[in-house]
């Protein structure tokens, strides 16, 4: 299925699954968005009965968020080698810092993989990413309405994403836990960027195919 195929009024909702492996186990948890990065939740369920039934009525993908890797801030192979779930398409959000990490998070089972703009260690290593692979996403942590660079700064988003898409990455995604992202700025995202996948809680704006949101446990 194509990462932007749906042309329906009311966009499709991609769940997205906090995942960690953990007692040699894969588990989903309750988990949240929090400062740039993720926390584990306290409740869990078992991880491919809960990604195959939400994602197999409607055929959608579903995203896999790598807490391992995510919380580290590092590269992890635990959640990449167990993720595999039959006849379901599965995108995976990890840490991804250099060019050798893409090549160690691909593999038969990730149609695509996500990762935090501000985890990657330079714009250097950015084009080498997207030279290499065009089933990389970056995604744009909004914090108070600015999107997180690396060391903790801050800058507008869309020049953050406007900068990406001149490297040459055409699919991105704008992360936005705590939806601080004016209005204004996603009628622009919308209408200029059309591409682009909106990940958050609510709804979500107008003007888009897709949105990726937290399953809720």
């Amino acid at each position: 299925m194509p990462i932007y195929g749906h042309h329906n009024l009311v966009p499709m909702e991609i769940p997205a699954f906090f995942t960690s492996f953990r007692d040699d186990q894969m588990v989903v948890s309750d988990g949240r968005f929090s400062k740039g990065t993720v926390k584990e939740g306290t409740r869990f369920a078992e991880y491919s009965k809960t990604v195959y039934d939400a994602s197999k009525s409607e055929g959608r993908p579903a995203v896999v968020i790598d807490c391992n890797s995510l919380i580290a801030q590092d590269f992890s192979e635990k959640v990449m080698k167990h993720m595999r779930i039959q006849s379901t398409e599965l995108w995976l959000m990890t840490c991804i810092r250099t060019v050798d990490d893409v090549f160690d998070a691909f593999n038969k089972d990730a149609e695509f993989v996500l990762s935090p703009y501000h985890y990657i260690e330079s714009d250097a290593e950015l084009k080498d990413i997207c030279e290499v692979s065009d089933k990389v996403v970056p995604v744009i942590y909004v914090r108070d309405g600015k999107a997180i660079l690396r060391k903790g700064r801050k800058a507008d988003v869309l020049e953050v994403l406007e900068k990406l898409v001149r490297i040459g990455f055409y699919r991105n995604c704008i992360l936005d836990p705590d939806e601080t992202l004016d209005g204004y700025s996603w009628s622009i995202v919308s209408a200029d960027y059309p591409s682009t996948l909106p990940f958050m809680d609510s709804q979500g704006p107008d003007g888009f195919q897709n949105i990726i949101r937290p399953y809720l446990l």
